[in-house]
């Protein structure tokens, strides 16, 4: 399945973390290698490239799992300004402040957001451009375990729950070893939970002076960055408001884009996308978080869904995840 995301850029600073993995692993991959050499620092690639590294990778090493390893491998000098900018802040809360406002120096598409449930925090990355890989989620988790283990010089810390979004793989138990934590796959998204309390933790490296030129940096880099296409944003909102409108149709998106069916059908041609499977995504992505939420009956969702009946929203459930709704919400419990 296509996503919008897969268009979108990831930052390119990414293929030197992917270079020294391939040597601390003593693989020699000379083509994979000299395609890596190719992204200059401060260079982006493509999401579609950056997932398509990171499965070669885990072909190479089938018994390693590569996505937390490299996580779990993550420096500053991976991710730059960025990197160095949280380093230098006073307490975690505030260096986690700095990498939801600054992210898209790392990546292009859907950044974090805190919420607060109970005495636990959570950083939560939506799917409004579709979902990411396994692997790439992985990377991006771990990584911020590893930059957290980093900012106090706590290496034992721990988070205390990673929801993926991706279905499980058959090795859930290395992965639980691997992080010490409860991890759960098939989630609404992607969210990394932790103990509020280390929201007050102090930064060992803090540097007020640094860190407001770090800030100056990331900043004059933000703005220079190339702006997101606005197409891809106005296309997932034309689809949503289809759909509760009750007619997710190409034509009625179409409509609400301003432009003809045909040119709709060639823009997306061009982007590699299938509007059936776009529908089809964010359809899924809305189900799960209603089900995750249980305020609304089976019968609320289909409506909203753009679904007459709900015999109709849990045929076409099951044949998106191979499942009912309600064994779904049972897999949340």
């Amino acid at each position: 399945m296509t996503s919008m995301l897969a268009d979108m850029n990831v930052s390119g600073d990414l293929a030197t973390l992917l270079l020294d993995y391939l040597t601390a692993n003593d693989l020699q991959l000379p083509e994979l290698q000299r395609e890596l050499k190719q992204f200059q620092p401060a260079s982006r690639m493509r999401f579609r490239q950056w997932w398509q590294l990171l499965e070669t990778l885990q072909e190479q090493l089938p018994d390693h799992l590569v996505g937390m390893e490299l996580g779990q491998a993550i420096k500053p000098a991976y991710i730059g300004v960025l990197g160095y900018l949280t380093l230098s802040c006073d307490t975690v809360a505030e260096a986690l402040q700095r990498f939801q406002r600054y992210q898209r120096l790392l990546h292009d598409g859907d950044t974090a957001h805190f919420e607060v449930r109970g005495d636990q925090a959570c950083m939560c990355w939506s799917n409004q451009f579709g979902r990411s890989t396994r692997l790439s989620d992985e990377v991006l988790v771990m990584g911020m375990v590893a930059n957290l283990r980093a900012m106090t010089g706590c290496d034992e810390l721990q988070p205390t729950r990673i929801n993926f979004v991706a279905p499980a793989p058959e090795q859930v138990a290395a992965y639980q070893q691997f992080v010490q934590c409860v991890i759960a796959f098939d989630q609404p998204q992607l969210e990394l939970i932790f103990p509020i309390e280390y929201l007050a933790m102090p930064v060992t490296n803090s540097d007020p002076a640094l860190r407001q030129l770090l800030e100056q940096q990331a900043q004059t880099l933000l703005a220079v960055l190339p702006q997101q296409e606005d197409f891809h944003d106005r296309l997932q909102q034309a689809i949503l408001k289809a759909i509760q409108g009750g007619e997710p149709t190409l034509d009625q998106v179409a409509r609400t884009l301003a432009m003809s069916r045909r040119t709709l059908h060639r823009r997306l041609h061009e982007r590699g996308l299938v509007f059936k499977d776009l529908l089809q995504e964010i359809r899924l992505q809305l189900a799960k978080q209603y089900l995750a939420e249980r305020r609304l009956t089976l019968v609320e969702i289909g409506l909203l869904l753009g679904y007459s009946e709900q015999s109709a929203f849990t045929r076409a459930f099951r044949q998106w995840s191979g499942t009912t709704p309600l064994q779904y919400q049972k897999q949340l419990d």
